[in-house]
Formats: C-alpha cells, structure tokens, sequence
C-alpha cells in the first residue's frame, strides 16, 4: 500500500512515517523543503514537493495523512489568528489539487484535528464530552470546525473513508521536564485544577493510524487517554513519576489565567472530560492507559 503523508517532518509525523515504513508500506512525504530533509528519513521513504506532477510514480497512492499546519502555539495576533485559519483550509485544498495533478484517487483521508473543537468561551464545564459532543465557540474551536470542514474537498471521491483525529495534548519529555522545573519551583500553574487535562502518548496516535489503514472506519475520533485525568491530577502525577519531595501544585485563579495570556487562555482553561468513546468503540486499544504509564516511557 503506498501512503502519502503532508506534514511528515515534525514531530508527530517524523513517528507515523517511520513506523508505516517499518510496517512495509510504500511512504511518500510531502514538503516544501526537501534539501533541509534529505537526512530526515531512510532512503525507502521518499520526499515529494508540493509542485510535483509524476502521475506514473504518485498515481497508486490510496491513502493520505494530513498533518499540517501553523502552530496554534504562538501569540495570537490577528494576523497570526488568520495564519492559522487559513493554512489548515489552504493545505486541505493544496492536497486534493495535488491529487488531482498526480491521478491519485484516495480510499482514506486521515486528517489531524483537536479536542479543542469542543472549548467553549466560558470555560465551565458540567459534563463530559465525547465524539457525538457539540462544537464550542471559541477561536480554537474554530480552528478545528475549519479544518475539518476543509476535507469536504475530498467528497468527489467515491467511497473515500474520511478520518478525523481529534487529537489531544501530544505529551513530551522536553515539555514534561519544562512543567518539572515550575512544579519543583512551586511557580503557580494556569489552569483550572478541577477542570479536565485531555493527554495523550504519540505511540497511541501512531497506534490509531495504523488501526484506521487496516479497518474500514470514518468520522470523528477523540484521541485521548482513556483514564479522565484533572489539571490537579496531572501535575501530581508529574511530581509522583519524578519522585519529588514536593506533594502540592498551585494554580493560578482563571481571571487572571485569562489577564494574562488573552485569547490563549483557552488553551490552558479548557476543561470538560473528554472521553474516547468512538475511538475504543472502533475496537483500538490504547498502548497507554493511565498517565503514570504515559509518563513514564517518553522518549523525547
């Protein structure tokens, strides 16, 4: 099977193409700069630029995996709102044009989104999320509901089985250890400490892709942990899995959460219990199923 994957350099699609390449299948990633990446991966797995048109070579690709686009974590200026926004719309139709250019007819599209479909402004929360959940009404919220609705680009393809990952905090062993310093340091955390922290190990996103390439499945898929961590039992649980002597975490109140970080505060505040309902009910079984767990086998 030949898999063409938009967004292969960073870190999350650096394990997705790795992994499918060491599973047999014929890799494709697409980039805008292959000289810089031409170390990146074996010489099985192969860089194609955007502009490419080799129908001969690309026509037999049957799966796509977009991964793309401007990071959300950065100031949110109006214009850097804009950038985000319009990248993950503008990468949806780029792909689909480069199908178009290249005789792909695609069976899946599996496309990243988040659990940040469902914040909302108010950021209170009074019941769990889960797949069949509303869509809130926040920035990045809107982010999510976009760049979902981008795919529909794809719907000329019959029988295309369209995939949406509505993936959650991405644990790393960099960004574990930044939270370390501020916890070992008792520097106050933004967040609500009884409001939800939706995580989830990169083992387990790579996981699922290779689950939704080897069965017929579609729609929406929450990717997160299947145990309902708090934002106070997810710092407490960093402090355990580094043995620390300290046993409390301060948070900040939310007004001033909110005073400080804007807009951005939503990143932080978000809350509900967002359960993987869909995504066992597909038959997956998650490789890390408690936080400890999670935490304690990062390798970077």
């Amino acid at each position: 099977m030949n898999i063409l994957v938009a967004g292969g350099t960073g870190f999350i699609g650096k394990k997705i193409v790795k992994s499918l390449a060491n599973e047999g299948y014929k890799v494709f990633v697409l980039t805008r700069d292959i000289i810089n990446h031409q170390n990146t991966f074996t010489k099985d797995i192969q860089l194609i630029d955007w502009s490419s048109k080799n129908p001969s070579k690309l026509k037999e690709i049957s799966v796509l995996i977009k991964l793309n686009g401007e990071k959300v974590d950065q100031l949110w200026t109006k214009s850097a709102k804009d950038k985000i926004i319009n990248s993950r719309i503008a990468t949806s139709k780029m792909l689909f044009d480069f199908c178009l250019n290249n005789e792909i007819v695609p069976e899946k599209l599996i496309n990243a989104s988040a659990v940040g479909i469902y914040a909302l402004n108010s950021a209170q929360y009074n019941s769990s999320v889960d797949e069949n959940s509303q869509n809130g009404d926040t920035f990045l919220s809107k982010v999510c509901i976009e760049n979902e609705q981008s795919t529909k680009f794809f719907n000329v393809f019959e029988n295309i089985e369209i995939i949406q990952l509505r993936i959650g905090v991405v644990l790393r062993k960099k960004i574990i250890s930044l939270l370390s310093i501020n916890l070992f340091l008792s520097i106050p955390i933004p967040g609500n400490k009884s409001s939800y922290f939706p995580w989830v190990h990169v083992d387990d996103i790579v996981g699922f892709i290779h689950h939704s390439i080897n069965n017929s499945i579609e729609g929406v898929f929450n990717l997160v942990g299947p145990e309902l961590t708090s934002h106070k039992i997810f710092f407490k649980t960093i402090l355990n899995n580094k043995k620390s002597f300290i046993s409390w975490v301060i948070f900040l109140p939310n007004f001033l959460t909110k005073l400080i970080f804007g807009d951005m505060s939503e990143m932080l505040l978000y809350g509900p219990k967002t359960k993987p309902n869909r995504t066992l009910e597909s038959g997956y079984k998650f490789k890390y199923t408690t936080l400890s767990d999670a935490l304690s086998n990062l390798s970077e």
